[in-house]
């Protein structure tokens, strides 16, 4: 009995892998061509910049150059000085003679005479009238006399002057100052002061007032002619 003995076959491949696998190789083949085409576009980072070398290089000052020597100073001959010339002298005429000749003697013209003018006659000056007496000096009884008439005169107008103050009316009030005062012989008050109070400071005001405020006569003829202090009592009141 004889055995056949046949040989292997190989199955055949299917065609759809083996196409499937050529695809797929050609897709890799062309991705690692893009891939290198797209490494060589890309631009390298430019290299750093080389730092820059600043080369020093000494250089020898020149020598200075030697200062020219100074000009001789130019000597100028000294200007020779001119003699000064001296005056000639002129010689001095001599005078000449001349003959001596008498002459008459020229009489002399009658001046005539003329008469000195008269001074004017001068009215004899009068004397000056005697200064008039001084006015006699009146007695001591009459000066008194006319100082008392004075004192009640001004005393009757410094009275009649004295306003009433409203604080004096509204509280019934009354009193009497007494204000001393001094006087020129020409009337004239020269100063004013309260003597003696009243107890009320309103009453004391007018009265002071009622003094200074006042036009005063001159003197009378008997009066002594000199500054004289003069008491004025002034009496105010609600009823006044």
């Amino acid at each position: 009995m004889s055995a056949a003995i046949s040989s292997p076959r190989l199955s055949p491949k299917p065609q759809g892998y083996f196409g499937r696998a050529l695809i797929i190789g050609a897709l890799i083949e062309v991705g690692l061509v893009a891939g290198l085409i797209w490494v060589g576009n890309q631009k390298s980072p430019p290299p750093p910049p080389k730092p820059k070398r600043i080369a020093i290089h000494m250089v020898q000052p020149a020598k200075p150059k030697p200062l020219p020597p100074p000009p001789k100073p130019v000597m100028h001959p000294k200007p020779v000085p001119k003699p000064i010339p001296h005056p000639v002298p002129k010689p001095v005429p001599r005078p000449v003679p001349h003959p001596v000749v008498h002459h008459a003697p020229v009489p002399k013209p009658l001046l005539a005479k003329t008469l000195a003018p008269t001074a004017p006659t001068v009215p004899p000056t009068l004397p000056a009238p005697p200064p008039p007496p001084p006015a006699p000096t009146p007695s001591p009884a009459l000066a008194q006399e006319a100082i008392a008439q004075y004192a009640a005169l001004v005393r009757t107008q410094v009275q009649s002057d004295a306003r009433v103050p409203e604080a004096v009316r509204l509280m019934h009030l009354s009193g009497t100052a007494v204000i001393s005062f001094e006087l020129l012989p020409s009337g004239q008050l020269v100063w004013a002061k309260l003597a003696n109070s009243s107890g009320i400071s309103a009453i004391d005001r007018a009265a002071l007032q009622a003094v200074r405020g006042g036009g005063y006569p001159a003197f009378t003829k008997n009066m002594p002619k000199k500054a004289t202090v003069f008491d004025v009592e002034v009496h105010l009141s609600a009823n006044s």
